[in-house]
């Protein structure tokens, strides 16, 4: 993430109040326009399309939007930064959770988990964080079984497959010898 990213995302997040929620939702929703869109994103950020057209068409698409977010967007445009709008997002994002206590979680299992181990483990994730947990799932067979359990920098691999990708790296390690003495000291 820029400097620049993050000054207009502080910007933003303070002038949001208690919209902040709605706000960064709708910006995660027009910064998937790259990705979800690519042609609409390419016609937007086209060499020689003048601002006026860029912010017309954000006014035309985003009528339901809250202001803040249109008014964000044309700020990005008027700085020729609107393509960095994803990092914006992104940096926006981040400030709302730590908001709001919220702590994304990604549990990637062999099987699909029901809903009450998805309950659960929200639950005994947010006593022991003291945050409010969003849990996402994802099905890897790979795995094996178990789980495998990641947010922010954390890793947690109680997998089958990363146990015994373990027990490989350990047998694949020389043996220490021992030290033996010389007798012709």
């Amino acid at each position: 993430m820029t400097r620049a990213s993050r000054t207009y995302a502080k910007a933003l997040f303070d002038a949001a109040g208690a919209d902040a929620s709605r706000v960064a939702d709708e910006l995660d929703q027009f910064a998937a326009v790259e990705t979800e869109a690519p042609d609409a994103w390419n016609e937007l950020l086209a060499p020689g399309l003048p601002s006026a057209v860029r912010k017309a068409t954000i006014d035309r698409f985003l009528a339901a939007s809250h202001p803040l977010v249109r008014n964000v967007l044309k700020v990005l445009v008027d700085h020729g930064r609107l393509e960095e709008v994803d990092e914006v997002a992104a940096d926006y994002r981040a400030l709302v959770k730590e908001l709001e206590q919220q702590l994304d979680v990604h549990v990637t299992s062999a099987v699909e988990l029901s809903s009450d181990l998805r309950a659960k483990l929200e639950q005994r994730l947010g006593e022991s964080t003291g945050k409010q947990v969003r849990l996402h799932a994802s099905v890897d067979p790979d795995i094996i079984g178990g789980l495998v359990v990641r947010h922010g920098d954390t890793l947690v691999d109680t997998s089958l497959r990363g146990r015994l990708d373990q027990m490989r790296l350990a047998l694949s390690r020389p043996t220490p010898r021992p030290a033996t003495s010389d007798s012709n000291s």
